[in-house]
This record gives C-alpha cells, structure tokens and sequence, in this order.
C-alpha cells in the first residue's frame, strides 16, 4: 500500500515538473483563408458534416478533392445518400454533387474544394427510419401479436 502510494506521489510530482504541452495550432485559429505550416506546405480548413464516420473540421492540403476529403472523415457510412451530397462555399453559394456517377459510373469529375467549404454528407431518409427510431421493433412487436393471437384462436 505504501508503494502504491509513492508511486502516485511520484507521478504527481513529475506532471508538475514535466508538464504536458500541447501545441497550440495557430492556424486553426487564423482568419486567413490559407495558412502556411512550418512545413511550408499550403493548408486550408474544410468542415465536413453529416452521415460520415468522423465528421469536423479539417486542415488539409490547398487542392484537395471531394473524394480523399470523405476519406479523411473516415468514409461514408451504411445508409448514406450518394446522390446528394451538398458542397456549402464560404460566399453562401450550395453545389450539389452525385457520388454515386462518379465512384460507379466512371465519371471523371474531381470536385476540388476551397477554403472554409462545408461538405454536408446527408443520410437516405430509409435509413434514418431505420436507424433512429423504434419503427423496427414496433412492426416486430405487432407481428408477434398477431401470429400469437392467431395461434391461440
């Protein structure tokens, strides 16, 4: 016990004398619409929102397309709506773009995203029934009710 105790004094002791630093990304802060890292490499922020698997803000490379951005979310989830994914640009303007054309069909149209777009990634109205609400288990429920009911009679 004693040992124990020891140990977690010294632990205390060390994060006083060795405090964790977390480098602060001024970029991420900057109002600017590129920023340069200590790389020298040009960077700017795109959001991405919606049905993908890790949605926020990104700082990613000038010259990015539509397609390695989702990726970098970690890549559209089960359900989502191909046909409509929505590209909002910082002047307000809204571009709708089909994915779907363009993984399946062999399109070779590269959206290239600029600074501060935010790409809405939305979920097929099916699957958000599905996913979000209790309509399985409810249509479940009242089968069950009914094959129980006629079984009985």
């Amino acid at each position: 016990m004693k040992k124990n105790i020891i140990i977690i004094f010294l632990v205390i002791i060390q994060s006083f004398i060795f405090p964790f630093s977390i480098k602060s990304q001024p970029e991420m802060l900057s109002s600017e619409e590129f920023v340069t890292g200590q790389d020298g490499v040009l960077r700017m922020s795109v959001n991405v929102i919606g049905h993908v698997k890790q949605p926020g803000t990104y700082i990613v490379y000038d010259g990015i397309d539509l397609m390695t951005m989702i990726s970098l979310a970690g890549g559209y989830l089960p359900g989502t709506d191909l046909k409509r994914i929505i590209i909002r640009s910082s002047d307000g303007s809204n571009k709708q773009i089909n994915l779907k054309d363009i993984m399946f069909n062999n399109k070779d149209i590269l959206y290239e995203l600029k600074p501060r777009d935010t790409i809405y990634i939305k979920q097929k109205l099916f699957s958000k029934l599905i996913t979000s609400s209790n309509l399985p288990t409810i249509f479940l429920s009242i089968l069950n009710i009914a094959l129980t009911l006629e079984r009985t009679s």
